[in-house]
């Protein structure tokens, strides 16, 4: 089993397509797949306080909230990640896209174990050597999005590269406003209380 995740690991790095294939016919319950994709994100939140553990957050971030307070960070994280489900699912269905709901999940699942996986080397690299440790994050999330980009093309059966990155533009843009909608609220709450 380890030697397959391994296995997986590295081809979703070289051949980020047929690790979608593999990934994509991952028979799992909705609740398994709801499961593995909160623990992602839980652990890429442990990840990130270590971090911030080891390097604390400057001074000038330190205000904001989400940056230092666990389950505010959380909460963001896996608000924006199951958006990002849903968001995939419904602008590819949109654009022709054939992929099932399920197979959407577990793909972003397995994607936030990799970016896991970007963020445990990013924080031994920034021990070791911390401009190593930007330049690898810089890479590895510009390459994110081709992989990002090839798994939507493989789990949706789009024809070709366009129509993946329609989805993530739209989806992107459509996150963007609904943050910026549900900022609004909570600031005119806020002043409402004040």
């Amino acid at each position: 089993m380890k030697e397959q995740f391994f296995h997986l690991f590295g081809l979703t790095i070289r051949e980020p397509a047929k690790a979608a294939e593999i990934v994509s016919n991952v028979r799992v319950d909705r609740i398994t797949g709801w499961m593995i994709l909160i623990l992602a994100v839980t652990l890429n939140t442990l990840v990130y306080f270590l971090s911030t553990a080891i390097f604390p957050v400057p001074p000038e971030f330190a205000a904001l909230p989400i940056l230092t307070q666990p389950y505010l960070f959380w909460g963001m994280l896996c608000a924006t990640t199951v958006i990002f489900v849903f968001a995939f699912y419904w602008i590819g269905r949109a654009l022709d896209g054939q992929a099932s709901f399920d197979a959407i999940l577990i793909s972003v699942g397995w994607l936030q174990y990799m970016r896991l996986a970007v963020q445990v080397a990013a924080l031994i690299l920034m021990i070791v050597a911390p401009a190593l440790s930007r330049i690898l994050t810089m890479v590895a999330g510009l390459y994110g999005l081709w992989v990002v980009m090839n798994f939507l093309k493989v789990v949706h059966g789009f024809d070709s590269y366009g129509k993946a990155i329609g989805v993530m533009i739209l989806s992107a843009m459509g996150l963007t406003v609904g943050f910026s909608i549900f900022l609004s609220l909570m600031t005119a709450a806020v002043l409402g209380m004040s």
